[in-house]
């Protein structure tokens, strides 16, 4: 016979079939089920129920809601209470007002539970809000009681302390997401399989109870067809009535049961479904998940930001382990206006006691980060209008901070295989200024050994090396040691151009071995000095600057001029001229010492005196006279007249161009 627990396994096969639906057709079974479960709880009427289709108000001074006795303390500690509406409301009114929840875990999950609270739903809207003047998350290790009451913001804001670990993450992961996902598909899957035998032996028990009441109230009835039967039947019917009481109780609880296994199975299956799609999303993505961005992003924004590595009793944490660490694949610090100009007086301070920029690649042994090798690797780049490096120690007074001393010992290095200081513009053409000042100054290329090695190249325009004090005079001196040396003032086509200037009291310029102290030893062997131009000047740049001595000593000397060779003194008192294969002697005054021979004609233009003349032949053409001799008539010859015209005029040497930087400027900078 048809009976209303027919109507009950048609809803319970309907709610089983539905388990793999989508979920707006679980909740629509899920509704229909309810009715069952009414229609159970009405027939039982087991337990208490309150409704009430417009308000139900519970008042009093205070509420206590649980399994609990007159006193408000719970049964054996125990008891579970639910709460459960489209909108729930927590309120604590007044000033004083609080609502304090405490339980040894405490979770908060934005998700849709469902009607029946089985579901956990993530919607497009699932938020957690926390709004207040102060908000204070305090963690600490405490065990048994917490030792520390939270501590107060201090003022208006929010405040966040653990004694161990905070950790604040925006990031997607690919691997790991997959692996979770896959993770949780493998435990739902065990799941699934487990809730469905279950659920098939709950409903199979649910129909096996609906069937025998279905039979027993068959039975029921022909034994209270009649007044007569009833009377005949009376024990009978008693215990088919207790029976029945029986078997609702326990098809109350299967029914129970078996929806909660059913809605569990449908939840279990709604989660499957979407792990599978965001399994599909995450395998579609990984192939580009390095390269593309996931917008993930953490935000800190504040007038002033602090980070410090300090204990919760303010000290500053010294240990090896305390650091602030940040690891990325860039690092942008800036200080830009929304347009991207720089802020006016924007400054970035970096004040600790070593700092060490690295950018080597390192290949580690087995991922030992004591073993393996660091290859230098990457760049460096500093751009500025203006950059300056210190080793100075200051002394601050009124709040300004004034030099007070270069720091002992200190130094500056700069070390790689190739090194250039260049001063140029966009198309290669030196301009600028370089300026190196240093009481010792030493730059040189040499090996681990000291040997001399690669090479080193300086390029500007105006280039000032500078021994100096702050007044300006010169102190310290200049080394510049290497196997080549080459100083040249040429454009970029090797045209020379401008001048190179050597200027000091003492000027020495040598082709000599010198010992270890750097003395003179000997000649260098092989050694050559070359000192060639258009136009030369040695000894003299003007009138008013002529060396006193000028000494030239050789095993041979030889002085060439292609046209002209001459030689003055004075104001040309004096003159010895090469001239045209022509040599001429001038002077007050000329007198030859030792033997002389003369080879050639020689003509004698005014008197001649000697003290003996041997001669093969003699020849007189107009006179000839002695004290012992005489022939003919002596005619006195006119007094000579002749003076030689100096070929070269002496000249000043053209005025150095000055190449120097103020004291202020690049000198001291």
């Amino acid at each position: 016979m048809d009976t209303i627990f027919s109507d009950w396994k048609t809803a319970l096969d309907d709610l089983k079939a539905s388990v793999s639906e989508d979920l707006a057709e679980i909740r629509k079974q899920k509704a229909e089920i309810q009715k069952l479960k009414a229609d159970i709880f009405k027939g039982l009427s087991q337990g208490k129920y309150i409704h009430d289709d417009q308000r139900i108000v519970l008042s009093a001074p205070e509420i206590v809601i649980g399994n609990v006795d007159m006193n408000g303390m719970l049964y054996a500690d125990t008891g579970a209470v639910v709460i459960r509406g489209g909108s729930v409301s927590l309120e604590g009114s007044g000033e004083g007002g609080t609502v304090q929840t405490r339980a040894a875990s405490i979770s908060q999950l934005a998700v849709d539970p469902g009607a029946d609270g089985v579901q956990e739903a993530v919607l497009n809207n699932s938020t957690i809000i926390s709004q207040a003047k102060n908000i204070i998350i305090q963690s600490n290790e405490s065990e048994g009681y917490f030792s520390r009451a939270p501590q107060p913001v201090g003022g208006t804001g929010v405040r966040i302390h653990a004694d161990a670990n905070i950790e604040i993450e925006a990031a997607q992961s690919s691997e790991l997401r997959s692996d979770d996902i896959s993770n949780k598909l493998t435990d739902l899957n065990a799941m699934k399989s487990t809730l469905t035998s279950e659920a098939n032996s709950k409903i199979s028990s649910v129909k096996s109870l609906m069937s025998d009441i279905e039979d027993l109230l068959e039975d029921h009835e022909s034994m209270d067809d009649s007044v007569m039967a009833a009377r005949t039947n009376v024990l009978d019917l008693d215990e088919s009535q207790e029976n029945f009481e029986q078997l609702t109780a326990a098809l109350q609880n299967a029914i129970e049961s078996s929806i909660r296994t059913l809605s569990s199975l449908a939840e279990t299956n709604r989660r499957i479904t979407a792990l599978k799609n965001e399994q599909k999303k995450v395998d579609s993505a990984s192939s580009t998940f390095k390269d593309a961005t996931t917008y993930s992003q953490l935000l800190l924004h504040g007038e002033i930001i602090g980070m410090g590595s300090f204990d919760a009793d303010g000290n500053v944490r010294t240990n090896p382990e305390a650091m602030i660490e940040i690891q990325t694949g860039k690092l942008d610090i800036t200080t830009l206006k929304e347009d991207g100009s720089l802020i006016d007086d924007s400054h970035v301070t970096i004040h600790t006691k070593d700092i060490d920029i690295n950018t080597s690649n390192p290949a580690l042994t087995d991922g030992d980060i004591d073993n393996g090798e660091f290859p230098a690797d990457g760049s460096v780049h500093v751009l500025s209008k203006n950059i300056s490096f210190e080793a100075v120690d200051y002394t601050r007074k009124d709040g300004l901070d004034e030099e007070k001393q270069q720091t002992a010992e200190g130094s500056f290095s700069v070390r790689a295989e190739s090194i250039g200081f260049r001063s140029m513009d966009t198309e290669g053409n030196t301009t600028g200024s370089l300026s190196l000042m240093a009481e010792n100054t030493n730059m040189s290329a040499f090996d681990k050994d000291g040997n001399a090695t690669g090479s080193m190249e300086l390029l500007a325009n105006d280039m000032i090396l500078k021994a100096i004090d702050k007044d300006g005079t010169g102190t310290g001196s200049i080394t510049v040691k290497a196997e080549d040396i080459t100083v040249s003032s040429a454009d970029k086509e090797g045209k020379a151009l401008g001048q190179v200037s050597v200027n000091g009291k003492n000027v020495f310029i040598k082709s000599m071995d010198t010992d270890d102290k750097g003395a003179d030893k000997n000649l260098a062997t092989g050694g050559n000095m070359v000192l060639v131009a258009e136009n030369m000047f040695v000894g003299r740049t003007d009138k008013d600057n002529t060396s006193k001595t000028l000494q030239i000593s050789s095993d041979k000397t030889g002085i060439y001029g292609t046209t002209t060779a001459e030689m003055q003194q004075g104001e040309a008192k004096a003159v010895v001229q090469l001239d045209g294969g022509s040599i001429a002697i001038s002077g007050s005054k000329a007198e030859f010492y030792g033997d002389n021979t003369v080879n050639g004609k020689t003509d004698f233009k005014a008197d001649a005196t000697m003290t003996k003349l041997t001669a093969d032949n003699v020849e007189a053409k107009s006179s000839f006279k002695s004290t012992n001799i005489s022939d003919g008539v002596a005619v006195p010859g006119a007094p000579s007249s002749a003076k030689l015209s100096a070929k070269l005029k002496e000249e000043d040497a053209p005025k150095p161009k000055v190449v120097e930087a103020d004291a202020e400027g690049g000198g001291q900078g």
